[in-house]
């Protein structure tokens, strides 16, 4: 999704039309949680933990008020499933004098859907005016448009962006146990924000705290989302990338560090991953508000939320989830969408977890899973080098020795010049410890016993040019060429590759 920003030649007469300072109008842990109240949090510049408390607040609805049918602007399939009005969630908006603004140092800015109220200066907060309303469409794309409110009154939301928090104290618009020791915290229909040292970090916080607003005015089914979808999402939208050109593009996977400034969540799950190992699905989407006291559970969740919004086999049934909140239980639609290809799902999901790296290209690291089949003499297959891990159609017995050939040169990169390689790889660069280019196998087990299926896939073996390969499980060989993966797209070129068995002594003895 792209989005035009306004620039910054236009940026004075943007501050006069949307008026800042104008007056504001009036107004599987447990999995799931029906808190209006979102927590935040980053890994912070000394690379400690911060802790957040564990708070709810209920839901608050207002009286019916005002009158028309509220389904008038839903999809039929949303007014057939709801004959009665749907309204979207509502909640209680404080009225803040511009004089209370004034006397605290503070500054006003009224969007189209977002009341900005910041102590910042207009150079680090005019950069973000654009960003809230240009997002609004990428959350009507995602979700849907919210239904209408009760009394016909327009979205609208209030974000505190906070540099000194006591400013906000002395004017009553924050309390005094509130954002101590975290960066972010949503409740109903306001946010606030503690300022960052990264620009891209703030734009990022300040859609983070919004997309949950904006998710917690889904009404009907979406009142309870469980915690790892909440916290996923509002990290996988707000990823975003500028453009030189104005453009801004959401939901984006980031390519580099040094454009993502702050955000830490791809080497967070790395260091995760190394430490405690790679955090299976049914422990993620368990997690409840009391696992969000570590910065470890955010990451987790945005690359959760990463792989199945961006793996070709697995995104379309999660964009429908989303289109579906407000008419079906989450978990009930995830189960029965995922439900029959989960063993792929989660063979795919751990090979993405313990690999993941900046521009991971999902496209090329899919996965065909075609099984295995027996042999007797040799088997040979083709493998590219511009895809990841690529069955073989060959089926390995477990404990058993086979003679691994490759046959054939490719291209692994054309910048700054064409590495030509075969399958030893080429020893100027290394990808994982390994030779740019060398051979690499695994075995995707029969039966995954009492592990996670896939597993198995976990222990790569290299190759090269010819090697003698102990298969340690039955099961299918997957071989692939050891690259970056997310620079995938730029080889060329292919492996002719045989699998001989190895009669062990016994066998020569009876077979003489």
């Amino acid at each position: 999704m792209k989005t035009r920003l306004l620039q910054s030649g236009l940026l004075a007469t943007l501050l006069v039309v949307i008026g800042c300072g104008s007056e504001p109008e009036p107004s599987v842990r447990p999995g799931s949680s029906r808190a209006t109240e979102t927590f935040t949090l980053t890994e912070p510049e000394s690379r400690t933990e911060e802790v957040v408390d564990d708070k709810s607040i209920p839901p608050q609805s207002e009286s019916p008020s005002g009158s028309g049918d509220a389904t008038a602007n839903l999809p039929k399939s949303l007014q057939q499933e709801h004959p009665e009005p749907v309204y979207r969630m509502s909640y209680v908006r404080p009225e803040i004098t511009e004089r209370s603004l004034q006397q605290n140092g503070l500054v006003r800015c009224s969007l189209k859907h977002l009341d900005l109220i910041t102590d910042l200066t207009p150079d680090l907060y005019e950069p973000l005016l654009p960003l809230p309303d240009a997002m609004m469409s990428v959350w009507e794309d995602y979700f849907g448009k919210l239904p209408p409110a009760r009394d016909g009154s327009e979205y609208r939301i209030t974000g505190y962006l906070m540099r000194d928090r006591e400013l906000f104290l002395a004017a009553g618009l924050v309390k005094a146990d509130t954002l101590l020791s975290y960066h972010g915290r949503q409740i109903g229909a306001e946010f606030w924000l503690n300022d960052q040292s990264w620009d891209y970090y703030r734009r990022h916080l300040l859609l983070h705290e919004a997309t949950h607003a904006f998710m917690r005015h889904l009404p009907g089914a979406a009142i309870d989302l469980p915690m790892w979808y909440l916290e996923g999402m509002a990290e996988l939208l707000s990823t975003h990338r500028l453009a030189e050109d104005g453009q801004v593009e959401f939901n984006v996977m980031p390519v580099d560090r040094s454009r993502f400034l702050g955000f830490e969540r791809i080497a967070i799950v790395q260091r995760d991953v190394k430490a405690n190992g790679i955090r299976p699905l049914s422990a993620i989407t368990q997690f409840g508000a009391e696992d969000f006291t570590k910065v470890q559970s955010y990451a987790w969740c945005w690359a959760l939320c990463r792989f199945l919004d961006s793996h070709p086999k697995y995104r379309d049934r999660f964009r429908r989830i989303a289109r579906e909140l407000v008419t079906v239980p989450f978990g009930q639609n995830m189960a029965q969408l995922y439900s029959p290809d989960m063993d792929q799902l989660q063979t795919e999901w751990l090979l993405f977890a313990a690999n993941v790296e900046h521009g991971f290209d999902f496209e090329r690291a899919s996965i065909e899973f075609l099984a295995g089949r027996p042999f007797e003499s040799s088997a040979t297959t083709l493998i590219r080098s511009d895809l990841g891990w690529q069955s073989s159609e060959i089926l390995v017995e477990a404990d058993k020795r086979y003679r691994i050939t490759a046959d054939g040169r490719f291209t692994l990169a054309n910048k700054p010049r064409a590495w030509v390689s075969e399958a030893n790889g080429v020893s100027i660069r290394y990808s994982r410890g390994r030779p740019l280019g060398q051979l690499q196998a695994s075995v995707l087990a029969t039966d995954a016993g009492d592990g996670p299926p896939g597993a198995s896939m976990l222990r790569e073996v290299a190759l090269g040019n010819e090697a003698v390969f102990t298969a340690v499980v039955s099961g299918t060989l997957y071989l692939r060429v050891n690259d970056a993966w997310g620079e995938l797209a730029d080889n060329r070129g292919s492996l002719s590759v045989t699998v001989e068995p190895i009669a062990d002594a016994v066998d020569q003895a009876v077979r003489r």
